[in-house]
This record gives structure tokens, C-alpha cells and sequence, in this order.
């Protein structure tokens, strides 16, 4: 039989609304409703491969139920303003993928699916978050149910709805008639609740058979029946799906396509929506009427050169000052301003096409170590790739992808294939794609991002070079007995848990272990079990510590966990790129909206430092032989810029008279002079100052020190009192960003900050977080690589460097 896909709008768009985290293009229009919801959509069509497609939607409008009772649906939230607006350019976007789109004044969406699913012979699959759709369920017609999200789906049909229901399809509107609908105000049986109504039709089959045998029905529920029996009847006629809407719909016109025209992905580049541009669903079909791109140097002609040479005399003979060129693993490719895109493919023998990279080694040299500014989208990466080929890039540069990084202040790493699609720039003229950019990204930097760019991020694209090209040393023996020290401790571990638990069971595994301490142990002082709603416990550290002063098991389950982390992210995680002693990690320039760096493979920026086992893993980093690491850092860098951001009288007298900012914080907040200060008033008196730079909350506060909340609100705003220039200073900045969209640097880098837009609140919240120590955190990140491009050398906090 075919399958014919029936997805509720509504309802998914709103499950995708809350399951996806929050993003916007780049001018701030909310889309991760249309997002998730077409995400979901595509993995549908995918799985099921179905003949037919259609969306239902509800309409702004009052339905046949609101006319029979106008309290209907009364009492719900409105809508979200950023998901409403998501709706009119989701059925734009479905428009454009064909996906037949139904609606009707005067129904639900419930009700058009409901008659859809029942007109065709085809097997309908109903995707809802509404289980009102349950009682469309038969031999033709399956519901899946999203449980959570919108990817959790439980599907019901003829076969299993009973077992995972306990009741028939039809019997749900008699629930509803009898217990109500608070979602829906479907008033129901006064009194009647669920487990009375799961009873009565237990007993009675439908209401008709309650209400027939409402004699033998004893006590009070037989008064609640007999009272509420007019509301029942009317709660069944709202609870029905109207299966026959009038609907001037075939069958014939929900043909499902799997490939899209290319104006969807035109949208999809709009809104941005990096990961489905990537999928394979635009392969195999163009566009019936391509947009021509207006752009009269796509007329650029792409040439293959017979020899190295004619590329040599191209290079030599232009006028232009700049060279724009991408090198990649198998291909080089060069652009000279108004004239041919030379493509030299690497060839691996004699039957390639192409040629050795031996022969193409002298152009290589000629541009990248010439006099003429090369133009490249990635200059660390580039000069890797040179280095295996025995090339310098000493020649004068200049990197989109940074000028892109900073123009666009979004902390966003895009790849040079998916900017130049993005713009519908020819991928097969990729060094013309760089010169495209170059000018766009040249036209948008203002004068002082300029500076930041000429200044700052270029010359440390080079320092970090060198830094990946040196590695860091590591001693594979130092290695090797922590690893095996912390294998030990974990057995050892692992027996004493079991032995603590009265059985063996899996540690990792979070169902075994609730099951072992909720359920077993019942820890939580409970028989959670019976009280249990989801599959497994919450297992993670955060909910473990609230018991592991009471429990044993717990304290070893924790202790477990952090020697596991230990042995397998830092030290077996590390032998895999170990290379002649070394570790090359690699510094990410451009993937933070604060300008911090960022390391990966190793990630060198996450090592423990504050406990014990922290120190003993730093061991493993050793100097080369007559080198000596230096790690350097700057003291208290964004208190010290708070005070020159704020202008705060105090704080800028305590640092030019060199006084400890925190005893004198904590003499200020507790009320008692400097020299009565204890060590805990002063860690507290930390926090304090720290927290304020990250906009911390009086409930974050409380847990980071283990005090109560009105405790810690009391600290802040007692900090406040001590230091209103930064109360003024904080809220400005989110003003700032209100107005203006974004927040900058001492530097003048800018974070856009599109949640501020948000009407979610937890959205909104963090976005005001964010404009307060943006500038903060940025402002340090700048100065530290001013001082990095400087000295040669990577000074942070939280970021130590090891060369020469």
C-alpha cells in the first residue's frame, strides 16, 4: 500500500520551536523553529520514503468547537512573537519544496488530517505532539507520537495501541468526555479524573455503555455521572475529529519529492541553514528558470595549463599587486586580478593528469615567497600545507577568513566551499571565490576592525603557526605510569563500588547505576520507583553531589568518574597524537564570538590545574633540552579592565596602589575592616568580583559558594552598593546592545548579539549576559594577542604556550 506522510504544522513547529537551541540569521530573525521542523521533515521522508506529503496548520481563526463553546482552548499561552513570525516563512520555504501545505477556516488541523487519513487508499503516518490524533488509529492509519522534542517518537497503530495505551483509538474521545481536557478546556465530568475514567471504560467499553449502566455505578461517581452527563456529551462532540472536512484536496497533489529545485536552497542559504545546504537532496534536479547571476566577472575562465611555466610568465607579466590562490590537498589554484583562473592539479603517478608537486614546487615558491600580496582564505592553514611541500609563505598576506571573522562578529567558522555557495559564487573557480570575498569583506571593515585585523589577528596567524609547526614536548614515559597508576585506581574503584552496591553492574551505563542507587539504595531517602515518570534516573554529577556527603557509594561513584575522565581524555586520549615526542594541537583563531582562542586535538586549554592530579598531569609537558616553559599570566586582566571600562573610583585606586581588590571587596561586602578579613570571606569576596564580570545570577552565586540564594543576592548587592560605576557600567552595555545589536572591544571587535531580540526569556537573559562581559573577556583576548604577535609568545590565563 502506499504511505502518505500527514504532519501536524502546528504542533511540530511548536515542539521544534522548544527542542531546538535558539539561533538566528545573521540579522537576527529567529529560525530555529524552521529549522528543526524541516530537519525532522526530511528525515521523515527519508525513513519512510513515502508516495505523498502534506502539512496541516491551524488557522487564526475561530473553529466549529469555538462556536459550539466559546470557551474552547480558553486560557492557553499566546503564541511566542519569534515562533509566530517563523510560521508565514515556514509554509514559504515548504511552498518552495513543493510539500503541500492544507488549511481551512472553521477546522483544526486535527480535523483535515483526520479526514485526509481516512479519504485516500494509502497508509496514512500522522506526525503529532497531540494525542488527540490518537483515535484516528486504525489498519490504515498509524500515529507517531513525539514524546520529547521532536525526534523521540513513539509510533501507535492497529497492532500495539492497546499495549501501549490501554485502550482502543476510539475509546479516547470517551476518555476526554468523561475526564476533560485542561489543554483544550474540554470541560469533561466534574470530579472524574483519569484513573476513574480508564475505570469506567474498562468496565463499560464507551460512554454510552457508562451511562446505560450508570445504576450499578455506586456513591459519589455515580452522582458526578449523572450531573455531568449533558457536559459528558457535548465534551465527546468537542473531543471528535471531524473526519469529513470539506477539503478541496487530492491526492494527486501531495506527491512527496525527495530532491529540491535550487531555489530551495536559496532559502535555505538565507536562513542560513548550513547543515541541510550540505545534504545530497539538491543532487539530482536544477531549477526550471536558474536566477542569472548579474556579476560580469563570472565570465572568468577557468584554465587547466599545459605547463608550470605559462603560469610563471601570467604571474610575472600582471600588473595587479595581489595574487589570490587556494591550495589544497589535491589542486592549486591562482587568480590574477581581470585574468584566468589557473586550476594545477597534483598528480600521485604517470597516469594522473596533472602534475608532480616537484614541478609545481618553483611556482609555488614564486608566489607564496615573492613580493606580491597573496590572498588566501586561511594563511595557517595554507602555510601547513606549504610546509609538507618544503614552501615558506614569507610573501605579505592577507586572510578573508579573519577579515571575514571580524567583520561579521558572530564567531562563526565557515568553510571556503560553503561562503563561496552561500553566495552562489562557482566553486569550480575557487581562487576567484577568494578574490569575490576579499573585496566584499575589504568593503565591510571599518577603520578600526581594520586596525584589529592588520594589527591583531593577521600577524598572530603567523605566531600560531609557528606554534603548531613547533609542538609541545610530552614525556610518553610520564604517560604511561599515570595511565597505568589510574587503571589501578579504577579497578580498585570498580570493586569497592560493587562491593558498596551488593552487586556487579555497569558504572557507565546511567540506567543500571539509577537503578542501583534510586531504586536498590533509594538514596533519595524515597521509593522513587514508584513516583519514577522517566525511563532512567538523572545520574549526573550535579544531582550525585547533593548526596555524596551522606553516601559512600556516591563519593567512589564520583571519584570513578573524575579518574575515568583523567586516564581517558588526557592521557590514552593523547597517545594517539603523539609525534616524535611531540603533540601539535591546533589553535583555533576564529571559531569564539569573544576572540578568545580556542585548541583542539589535544585540547590543551582544558587541563586541570587546581587540584592535585591537575598538577601531576601538567608534568608530562616538558622544554626541549636546553629550553626551559614559561607560563605567564596576566593578573586579574578583566578586573583591571573593568576598572578603566567602569571608571569605578575604588576599584582604580586599589590597583594603582597595589591592594589586594578581593580583601578589600570582602572588607566592603561583610562590613569589617581589611585586616579582619578571613581567607573564606575573601574566596567568597572572589567569587563575588568574578561572577559580576559573567552577569552571575544571585541562584548561580549561591551554588558556585554553597549558600543560600538570598544570601548571595545579598553579596551582590552589596557589591553594587560598594561599586555602583559598575552597576551603571553592566547596564549600559546592554542598552548598548539593545540599540545597536551588538557590543564591542577595547579593540573595536564586535559580538552581535540577536538574542536580545529573543521573547524567550532564557534567551533574552543570556543574551544580556553576554553584553556585559563581552567587552570584558574580548578586551583581554585582544591585549593578550597584541601580546602574542609582540613577543612571540601566548600569555593567558587560561591559555599556556610552550616553544622555544
Amino acid at each position: 500500500m502506499e504511505k502518505f506522510v500527514l504532519i501536524d504544522g502546528n504542533s511540530l513547529l511548536n515542539r521544534a520551536y522548544y527542542a531546538t537551541p535558539v539561533f538566528t540569521t545573521k540579522d537576527g530573525f529567529p529560525t530555529n523553529a524552521i529549522f528543526g521542523f524541516v530537519k525532522l521533515m526530511i528525515k521523515i521522508i527519508q525513513d519512510k520514503n513515502p508516495e505523498y506529503i502534506a502539512v496541516a496548520f491551524d488557522l487564526h481563526a475561530p473553529t466549529f468547537r469555538h462556536q459550539l463553546y466559546s470557551e474552547y482552548k480558553a486560557g492557553r499561552k499566546p503564541m511566542p512573537e519569534d515562533l509566530a513570525k517563523q510560521i508565514p516563512v515556514l509554509k514559504e520555504l515548504l511552498t518552495l519544496m513543493k510539500v503541500k501545505i492544507c488549511e481551512l477556516k472553521g477546522y483544526e488541523a486535527d480535523d483535515i488530517i483526520g479526514t485526509l487519513s481516512k479519504r485516500f487508499h494509502a497508509h496514512s503516518f500522522v506526525y503529532t505532539g497531540d494525542r488527540d490524533a490518537y483515535q484516528l488509529v486504525d489498519e490504515k492509519t498509524s500515529v507517531c507520537f513525539t514524546k520529547r522534542g521532536v525526534t523521540d517518537l513513539l509510533e501507535l497503530n492497529d497492532k500495539n495501541f492497546k499495549e501501549e495505551i490501554g485502550l482502543n483509538p476510539k475509546q479516547i474521545i470517551d476518555l476526554k468526555a468523561l475526564m476533560g481536557d485542561s489543554s483544550d478546556n474540554i470541560p469533561g465530568v466534574k470530579g472524574i479524573g483519569e484513573k476513574s475514567a480508564r475505570t469506567l471504560l474498562e468496565n463499560y467499553q464507551t460512554i454510552d455503555g457508562v451511562y446505560a449502566n450508570v445504576d450499578q455505578i455506586k456513591g459519589a461517581t455515580q452522582t458526578k455521572l449523572i450531573e455531568g452527563k449533558e457536559s459528558a456529551y457535548f465534551s465527546y462532540r468537542l473531543a471528535t475529529i471531524d473526519t469529513n472536512v470539506p477539503l478541496d484536496v487530492q491526492l494527486s497533489d501531495c506527491v512527496c519529492r525527495q530532491t529540491y529545485l535550487e531555489s530551495v536552497k536559496n532559502k535555505f542559504k538565507e536562513l542560513e541553514f548550513k547543515s541541510l545546504i550540505a545534504m545530497p537532496i539538491f543532487d539530482e534536479i536544477q531549477d526550471d528558470n536558474p536566477v542569472q547571476d548579474e556579476r560580469e566577472e563570472l565570465s572568468v575562465n577557468c584554465v587547466q595549463p599545459q605547463t608550470v611555466a605559462c603560469v610563471l610568465n601570467a604571474l610575472q607579466n600582471s600588473t595587479s599587486d595581489k595574487v589570490f590562490c587556494v591550495l589544497e590537498e589535491k589542486s592549486f589554484r591562482l587568480y590574477v586580478e581581470n585574468g584566468d583562473e589557473f586550476t594545477l592539479c597534483f598528480k600521485q603517478d604517470l597516469l594522473d593528469v596533472g602534475f608532480f608537486e616537484s614541478e609545481i614546487k618553483p611556482l609555488l615558491q614564486c608566489v607564496f615567497e615573492g613580493k606580491k600580496t597573496v590572498v588566501v582564505f586561511n594563511h595557517k592553514e595554507t602555510s601547513h600545507r606549504l610546509q609538507k611541500q618544503d614552501v615558506t609563505f614569507s610573501a605579505p598576506f592577507e586572510d578573508v577568513s579573519l577579515m571575514k571573522y571580524i567583520a561579521e562578529g558572530l564567531g562563526v567558522a565557515e568553510s571556503l566551499d560553503y561562503c563561496l555557495d552561500f553566495r552562489n559564487l562557482p566553486i569550480d573557480k575557487k581562487a576567484y571565490g577568494v578574490y569575490c570575498l576579499f573585496h566584499e569583506y575589504a568593503n565591510k571593515l571599518n577603520d578600526e576592525e581594520k586596525r584589529l585585523y592588520k594589527e591583531i589577528e593577521a600577524p598572530l596567524s603567523e605566531v600560531l603557526f609557528e606554534m603548531e609547526r613547533q609542538g609541545v614536548c610530552v614525556d610518553e614515559k610520564i604517560i604511561e605510569e599515570l595511565s597505568n597508576k589510574y587503571s589501578v585506581e579504577l579497578s580498585a574503584l570498580t570493586d569497592k563500588i560493587h562491593a558498596l552496591a551488593g552487586e556487579e553492574f555497569n558504572i557507565n551505563s546511567p540506567v543500571q547505576l539509577g537503578k542501583v542507587l534510586f531504586e536498590k539504595l533509594q538514596i533519595a531517602g524515597v521509593n522513587t520507583q514508584k513516583s519514577k515518570t522517566k525511563k532512567s534516573y538523572g545520574t549526573s554529577a550535579e544531582i550525585l553531589e547533593k548526596y555524596a556527603d551522606e553516601y559512600e557509594i556516591v563519593r567512589q561513584i564520583l571519584r570513578y568518574r573524575q579518574v575515568q575522565k583523567l586516564r581517558s581524555t588526557y592521557l590514552e586520549g593523547f597517545k594517539p597524537l603523539i609525534k616524535n615526542g611531540k603533540v601539535h594541537t591546533t589553535y583555533n583563531q576564529i571559531h569564539t564570538t569573544t576572540g578568545r582562542l580556542s585548541s583542539a586535538n589535544p585540547n590543551l586549554q582544558n587541563i586541570p590545574v587546581r587540584n592535585d592530579e591537575g598538577k601531576e598531569l601538567r608534568k608530562i609537558f616538558q622544554a626541549e633540552q636546553g629550553n626551559v616553559l614559561i607560563d605567564a599570566d596576566y593578573s586579574q586582566i578583566e578586573l583591571r579592565l573593568l576598572a578603566h571600562f567602569s571608571g569605578s573610583e575604588e576599584l582604580k585606586k586599589a590597583y594603582n596602589e597595589g591592594e589586594d581588590v578581593h580583601t578589600i571587596t570582602a572588607s566592603q561586602v561583610f562590613g569589617v575592616a581589611e585586616q579582619n578579613v578571613t581567607p573564606d570571606m575573601r574566596r567568597h569576596a572572589k567569587a563575588v568580583n568574578f561572577g559580576i564580570i559573567y552577569g552571575i545570577s544571585s541562584f548561580g552565586l549561591s551554588k558556585d559558594l554553597g549558600i543560600s540564594t538570598k544570601q548571595a543576592k545579598s553579596y551582590i548587592d552589596k557589591y553594587f552598593e560598594t561599586y555602583s560605576a559598575v552597576k551603571t557600567y553592566m547596564d549600559s552595555n546592554v542598552e548598548n546592545a539593545k540599540r545597536d545589536g551588538y557590543v564591542k572591544t577595547l579593540c573595536g571587535r564586535r559580538r552581535v548579539i540577536n538574542e536580545l531580540k529573543s521573547s524567550n526569556f532564557m534567551h533574552r537573559s543570556f543574551g544580556e549576559r553576554a553584553a556585559m562581559n563581552m567587552p570584558l573577556q574580548g578586551s583581554s583576548a585582544d591585549i593578550i594577542k597584541a601580546a602574542a604577535d609582540k613577543y612571540g609568545i601566548e600569555i593567558s590565563a587560561q591559555f599556556c604556550g610552550y616553544y622555544d
